[in-house]
């Protein structure tokens, strides 16, 4: 038989993590890291540079937790999410590479690649959604359009980009 789900209270956990808990620290690796470092190799494909990366991203995360409650993000895991995107694309890639949207990029990456295979308005509204971290709604407030339009054009630059990862 398989383990039981487990539900995490996300309040009692940051404040438990605040009190700088141990166990909470645990506790959120075990639960959350797979992803997080699922997140890192969609950016790095080498596993030992993205374990380095993970742990990077937890070093930090323990260390700024309690600057969640002020960052605006709905939820710890899309706070966890942002810097892990941040951390994993400041330290994956190289500044010996080409600068997209101030974000330099080594020119075979694979991100670089990919989004270079994308028209020009779906570039940007990867770049404001992957790179810089956006919510759907601000990049339609950006863009003047409606939110449902950019949710279904991320659907499928992600269906694009797992399509671009599988060759």
């Amino acid at each position: 038989m398989g383990q039981a789900a487990v539900h995490i209270d996300e309040h009692l956990l940051i404040e438990r993590l605040i009190a700088d808990d141990p166990g909470a620290r645990e506790l959120l690796y075990d639960y959350y890291g797979p992803a997080l470092f699922s997140l890192i190799l969609q950016v790095v494909p080498d596993n030992k540079k993205a374990e380095d990366i993970l742990t990077t991203v937890f070093v930090r995360i323990y260390s700024e937790v309690y600057t969640y409650k002020q960052s605006g993000n709905a939820t710890l895991f899309g706070w966890m999410m942002r810097l892990t995107r941040e951390i994993a694309l400041s330290e994956g890639c190289h500044t010996d590479g080409k600068i997209v949207g101030g974000v330099t990029i080594q020119g075979q990456h694979s991100l670089q690649r990919f989004t270079n295979t994308l028209p020009q308005g779906k570039q940007k509204i990867f770049y404001l959604c992957y790179f810089k971290g956006l919510p759907k709604e601000a990049i339609a407030r950006m863009m003047g359009v409606e939110a449902e339009m950019i949710a279904g054009q991320m659907k499928e630059i992600m269906v694009a980009f797992r399509n671009f990862l599988r060759n």
